[in-house]
């Protein structure tokens, strides 16, 4: 029985989502390259392979064990970086950083794209104006899509999961530089990419809330279309509830009751204002909680 290899699985998951090797290779690698990785004549990195399948909505774990020491390394580094990055542990990220940052080659560019990345992420962090932070994000995402700057509608790309964590950042840098369009407009499309194209659910699941709670946040303080910022609270919410994702789940419920109160529904801010801080101090996210309930007591005066 002849063995089902990796370039077996490249083509035969390309063919079945309807993607030519041109838009599913744009930036990450050329057309040859794709064609030696499907043809077997090439057995690509782990970063390539993972940044390839998650372009088709596939999030693969079974390629450990044909990956270098180093490749393993390097992607033990990343993973320790994603992790601290999402749940906000800033401590020794700039350690972390660094020492990916001598692990790493010039022709590695999906994995300077995630070193970038944390860079920008660290700028932010302690204190860098917007435009220095977003010269860093772009700088990032010009390594994936060199023609961002021309083309910044994402409608018909394929992307991986860094590249979505990374506009995520860049929309919302928009907005700390005051361009409020161009933020939402991008928020709202990475909001369309998720719901539109074949995704990894687990992925998806971090993803889409995160999202949808800085959509909901900024349309309804910086817009005041607070019932659209329901409305897509809503959504956020019903999401994390029917997958059992917990993270963004207190932000979101904040965010609709902070809505309800401006369209003014009591009642309801009052009741989804006192789970938000439940769930807070559920999950112990300490500084959000005493930050809400200070912004419930001087901005809407409720009575628990």
């Amino acid at each position: 029985m002849a063995n089902y290899t990796i370039g077996d699985m490249v083509f035969e998951t390309r063919m079945n989502r309807g993607y030519s090797q041109e838009e599913l290779c744009f930036g990450i690698c050329s057309t040859s390259s794709l064609s030696r990785i499907e043809n077997n004549s090439q057995v690509p990195g782990k970063r390539l392979f993972d940044a390839l399948m998650q372009r088709m909505g596939v999030s693969v774990s079974i390629y450990s064990a044909f990956i270098s020491k180093r490749e393993m390394e390097v992607y033990r580094l990343i993973q320790e970086l994603v992790w601290k990055l999402e749940n906000l542990d800033f401590v020794n990220v700039d350690v972390l950083i660094r020492e990916l940052e001598s692990r790493i080659g010039a022709a590695d560019i999906l994995e300077k794209q995630y070193l970038i990345f944390a860079k920008a992420s660290m700028q932010k962090r302690n204190g860098g104006e917007s435009n220095e932070v977003m010269s860093i994000l772009l700088e990032a995402i010009r390594l994936t899509m060199p023609d961002f700057a021309e083309r910044k509608n994402i409608k018909n790309r394929l992307l991986t999961f860094d590249e979505i964590t990374v506009l995520n950042s860049i929309a919302l840098e928009y907005y700390d530089m005051g361009q409020q369009e161009q933020g939402l407009r991008l928020l709202y499309e990475l909001k369309n990419y998720l719901e539109e194209h074949v995704i990894d659910e687990e992925e998806k699941a971090k993803k889409y809330p995160m999202i949808l709670n800085n959509i909901a946040w900024r349309v309804g303080k910086s817009l005041e279309n607070h019932w659209e910022a329901y409305r897509v609270s809503n959504i956020g919410i019903q999401y994390c509830i029917k997958h059992n994702k917990l993270a963004a789940l207190p932000y979101l419920i904040y965010n609709k009751a902070c809505a309800a109160y401006e369209m003014q529904k009591q009642d309801e801010a009052k009741l989804l204002f006192h789970q938000a801080a439940v769930l807070f101090d559920i999950c112990e996210k300490e500084e959000s909680a005493t930050h809400i309930k200070d912004e419930i007591a001087i901005k809407y005066p409720l009575e628990f």
